[in-house]
């Protein structure tokens, strides 16, 4: 089932959302296998430090103590590991983001630490990277890329949380126009126990939200108590009060343009801690192995059972899945941010579309990611059994800790509703012909064109086939939602959330499908693992896509007054419906073999 687009008006190639109307070619996406010796000297960096540095102390940090946590911050910015995002120019690293991503991955097994360094280097550095004049970058900049300061972003107030730009700070501008008098509290502020600047949002004349650069030595800073977390109990999070303070002029970003700021800080915030979850799937799995080979019961390793392996391989196969999609955005917004000069006049217009323009994606891994990662810990407490649901191993920190990646940056409620909202606005923008094509795939499930089973010749053609079949399958949701509904559609929350769904596996189907592609002329044992871990994320993710898609279609108005989506004419979508969950081959012994795998290699098996 072919989604080409090249007959429809409006509709581009490689841009931001568009994978939901083209075929992307695999010999244009990036992948792990594709990280240079020099990425991954880096990537050895972090993951040597943490192993030598970071990790040995997690019984401190576990305890709160952020003198020492700040220390680690510092040592880090030795290292490079705090600018790697910053230019060059600006004292930092300049590197591409599918190295800073490999750096995420490496430092994630140790959350705690890792949201701080995110905090620090992505959310509340990247306001000031991305759209601050060139003499603040050149104040601030080398300050953070060297860990001399460490920064936070404080954007969230105790009444605007995931609908954050509802904050109430403001700012009022002094009659000599040269300081502003900020008032108002933050909430949920990482880093505030020893940060130095804070990128602080604030309501200017009560309408035009504004980034403010505060320092923290400011007259009337101060802060509230640590609060008592879930989780993430080795990070420091407390709320910050602005009573009168007064910021200088030259400190507010461009006035008005705030939400921008704020927006593309979360949406590159939502792709780094997804990056990171690579790396904290990864060490979930190999912990789970580790314990799975060790125990016994009724005679038997743990890992002989076939329960046991099941979870192995899922928790392998949605590794996979993820690391795929998150390469690959990686690399596509590289090409976005690579041609930007950071001192041009127009950098921050410039930055603002590269930031934007795979925001869809971002959400989308966002989305995936973290509930990949609630569902690995959960499954790493169950094979630890009793000593799983004990602080005596690692799997209940985790379990604590990952839970904060489903609420940060964004409640994934509000995440879903992101993703088919703004495919919806850049369809009216004219950036998509995503009615035409929701015409198109409308017209084809309307006939018997659908295959009744997606398998061809080999794995990869039944992946293709499953990747064309859920865009088809989202673009007919979209477009009869929008025709029953109406343009507001979204508001009907529960449609557009299944809608997003169906939309996020299709995005993970065809990236396991693109990196496979990729890897198929390796004739290696890192091939074959990957070919059982693709056919096992691609059979979760399609399945994960119909159920979905069925409640969407069971919430739309009747397509026809008389006749059921059910029946004649969709004959295709029933058939569509059906070959989405038709795959060759055992998933049990796809499984054993899978889960085979990760017990020889100890975890990761690529």
């Amino acid at each position: 089932m072919s989604l080409s687009v090249d007959n429809l008006p409006g509709a581009k190639r490689n841009r931001g959302g568009a994978f939901l109307l083209t075929e992307s070619d695999p010999r244009g996406v990036f992948t792990p296998e594709d990280l240079t010796p020099e990425d991954l000297l880096i990537g050895k960096t972090a993951e040597e430090f943490m192993r030598s540095t970071v990790l040995p102390q997690t019984a401190r940090i576990e305890q709160g103590d952020h003198e020492l946590m700040h220390d680690l911050m510092c040592k880090a910015g030795d290292l490079g590991l705090l600018g790697a995002d910053v230019p060059e120019i600006y004292g930092g690293l300049g590197l591409p983001l599918t190295t800073t991503a490999l750096i995420a991955e490496k430092i994630n097994p140790q959350q705690s630490f890792a949201l701080t360094h995110e905090a620090h280097t992505v959310i509340a550095t990247l306001p000031l990277m991305l759209f601050g004049t060139h003499e603040q970058k050149l104040k601030y900049l080398p300050r953070l890329a060297s860990g001399h300061w460490i920064a936070c972003f404080a954007l969230s107030e105790a009444n605007s949380g995931s609908d954050a730009l509802a904050l109430q700070t403001r700012a009022v501008l002094s009659i000599d126009g040269s300081r502003y008098l900020l008032n108002g509290e933050k909430m949920w502020i990482t880093n505030t126990a020893f940060a130095s600047l804070f990128t602080v949002f604030a309501k200017v004349d009560e309408e035009h939200i504004t980034a403010f650069l505060v320092e923290r030595d400011f007259p009337g800073v101060s802060f509230g108590k640590e609060e008592h977390k879930l989780g993430m109990h080795g990070t420091s999070t407390r709320r910050v009060i602005l009573d009168n303070v007064s910021v200088p002029a030259e400190n507010a970003l461009e006035v008005g343009k705030g939400h921008y700021a704020a927006l593309c800080a979360l949406n590159l915030g939502r792709f780094k801690l997804e990056a990171g979850a690579v790396g904290g799937l990864k060490s979930v799995l190999a912990v789970s192995a580790a314990y799975a080979m060790q125990r016994k019961a009724f005679g038997k390793h743990l890992s002989d059972f076939g329960l046991v392996k099941q979870k192995l391989a899922q928790m392998c196969a949605r590794t996979f899945s993820l690391e795929s999609m998150v390469y690959r955005l990686a690399s596509a917004m590289d090409a976005e941010f690579a041609p930007i000069d950071p001192t041009s006049p127009n950098a921050r217009e410039e930055y603002h579309r590269a930031a934007e323009e795979y925001s869809i994606e971002c959400n989308i891994v966002k989305v995936l990611g973290s509930e990949a990662y609630s569902a690995m810990a959960d499954e790493a407490i169950q094979i630890h059994g009793g000593y799983g649901y004990t602080e005596e191993f690692s799997p209940a920190r985790t379990w604590r800790d990952q839970r904060l990646l489903r609420i940060g940056e964004g409640a994934n409620e509000v995440v879903r509703l992101a993703i088919v909202n703004t495919m919806l606005r850049r369809a009216k923008q004219g950036r998509f012909a995503l009615r035409d094509a929701g015409v198109e795939a409308t017209r084809a499930l309307s006939r018997d064109e659908a295959p009744d089973a997606p398998f061809f010749d080999s794995f990869l053609d039944s992946a293709l086939a499953a990747s064309g079949g859920m865009k088809h399958l989202a673009l007919f949701l979209l477009y009869q939602a929008v025709e029953r509904l109406g343009v507001e559609f979204a508001e009907q929350q529960e449609v557009a959330a299944a809608i997003a769904d169906t939309i996020c596996a299709a995005y993970a189907v065809e990236s396991v499908w693109l990196r496979c592609s990729k890897m198929s002329k390796e004739n290696s044992r890192r091939y074959d693992a990957a070919i059982l871990a693709a056919q096992s994320a691609c059979r979760f993710h399609c399945e994960q896509a119909v159920s979905a898609a069925r409640y969407a279609l069971d919430c739309i108005p009747s397509i026809d007054d008389v006749v059921d989506w059910r029946d004649e004419p969709f004959t295709g979508l029933a058939n569509l419906l059906g070959s989405l969950q038709r795959w060759e081959g055992s998933p049990a012994q796809i499984g054993r073999d899978l889960a085979d795998r990760v017990i020889e290699a100890g975890g990761w098996p690529m």
